[in-house]
């Protein structure tokens, strides 16, 4: 399975200009051409960056038997993580804001709201799921979550059926994630 990555950030900028002169000609010949800005805005920090190793990630889940996957209903849990660092939030703002909160959306090909498997395998579909029991369906968020100190992330990926008669033979997809924060 290959993980390909792309973030996207969140953040707004507030500028504003006033002029408090009373009537532009009344200043002119009072000799009072006065004004003044206010700008508003934020710092905005450096973004967090995603711990991959090697840009294309693959997740070898071995060997499984069909008859396996036709008791249980499903393979074997493969856990596996998403790892954030240099981060700018500070320890204070990660655990007390309320806006470091962030969303994350796997995509891929479609089998019936799991992600579908291109390899010559048949009758199996690939399911994601959050700690929380949160289960990805392709191009759609996993509820929101917040950035914690640590900032690992762990998804679980299991082998399910798709209802097809299961045929053995190879799995590969490609998953693309998506993470979003603020």
């Amino acid at each position: 399975m290959k993980f390909w990555l792309s973030i996207s950030f969140i953040f707004t900028t507030l500028v504003s200009v006033y002029s408090s002169a009373s009537s532009g000609a009344e200043a002119m010949i009072a000799g009072q051409n006065t004004g003044h800005v206010n700008i508003t805005g934020s710092i905005m920090g450096t973004p967090c960056t995603i711990e991959v190793g090697e840009p294309d990630q693959t997740l070898n889940i071995g060997n499984h038997a069909v008859s396996h996957i036709i008791k249980e209903g499903r393979g074997p849990e493969h856990i596996f993580s998403i790892q954030l660092y240099g981060c700018s939030f500070s320890e204070y703002e990660t655990q007390s804001s309320t806006n470091n909160i962030f969303r994350i959306m796997f995509d891929g090909e479609t089998d019936f709201g799991h992600f579908r498997n291109l390899g010559s395998a048949n009758g199996i579909a690939i399911m994601i799921s959050d700690p929380q029991g949160n289960i990805a369906s392709p191009g759609r968020h996993l509820p929101y979550g917040r950035l914690e100190k640590g900032m690992r992330f762990d998804y679980s990926l299991n082998l399910i059926s798709n209802q097809d008669t299961i045929q053995p033979g190879d799995l590969q997809l490609t998953i693309r994630f998506r993470i979003d924060y603020n």
